[in-house]
């Protein structure tokens, strides 16, 4: 609960309690509802609240940042403690897509190696899972040691800088679990678009996470497959069943979204 109100205009922001789980051993998440205007945002790190602009990913979801948010309720104002790292992912994003401007955000879907590589895709689609494996298959191919599926968010600015958050925490009420599989860090391939970029481990101030540049190519002509036709395959007991896709010859990738996704 907040100690002291903060002053929104001439409007009095009254704090409200957060609401806790009954179990400890049970993860909690706040959730949150998105409002039709951006909110104001304080930070409460010291004995006063200063204002504080939200301009990236990066601010927020820093454990230590100790950030207050209010937003008209009715004709009032109210604020509460911002417990981003409790949200859940789609909530995540609906507050980060309201609440800071000039910023794209999307989930993006990984393939999790056991030397801690990541292969990764942009969710945008139905059909995003299939994309992931076919990127996967492409830059590592032949691989035995996948570990698991994760989701996380990214912030794609309009220069084309990505920069990409990983839930690494499990809430707990108040406090915050570090997930055993975010220990080891390794660098990111993530497909986005038309483009691969290489995400590199980085640290800004006390956050730390995954940033890269989407850089141009000098691919003007998309790759076609020779043979004519296309076929999925499938292996199941030392045999495999194959069915094809198409009755002519088509633009494969253009058509599995390669070039527009």
């Amino acid at each position: 609960m907040i100690i002291s109100n903060l002053l929104q205009g001439n409007q009095i922001c009254k704090a409200t309690e957060t609401r806790k789980t009954a179990d400890v051993n049970v993860p909690s998440h706040e959730p949150y509802i998105p409002t039709i205007q951006p909110s104001s945002f304080y930070n409460c790190s010291s004995l006063h609240c200063d204002p504080i602009k939200l301009d990236s990913i990066t601010q927020i979801s820093n454990l230590a940042q100790k950030l207050r948010f209010c937003f008209l309720e009715g004709k009032k104002y109210t604020c509460q403690k911002l417990k981003y790292q409790s949200f859940k992912n789609i909530d995540k994003l609906l507050f980060l897509s309201n609440n800071i401007p000039n910023k794209v955000f999307y989930f993006v879907d990984c393939l999790l190696y056991s030397d801690g590589a990541r292969v990764c895709h942009r969710k945008d689609e139905t059909d995003s899972h299939a994309k992931l494996v076919d990127t996967g298959n492409i830059v590592r191919p032949n691989e035995a040691n996948i570990l698991s599926q994760d989701e996380f968010i990214c912030e794609q600015s309009e220069d084309k800088r990505i920069t990409c958050d990983f839930n690494q925490y499990v809430p707990y009420n108040d406090e915050h679990n570090l997930k055993e599989s975010l220990k080891t860090k390794s660098n990111v391939l993530l497909k986005t678009g038309t483009f691969l970029v290489n995400l590199d481990y980085n640290c800004l101030t006390s956050w730390c996470g995954y940033s890269g540049e989407v850089s141009a190519t000098r691919r003007i002509e998309h790759y076609e497959p020779p043979g004519g036709k296309v076929y999925r395959c499938y292996y199941a007991k030392g045999q495999q069943a194959c069915k094809e896709l198409y009755g002519r010859m088509r633009s494969v990738y253009n058509d599995r979204d390669w070039l527009s996704s």
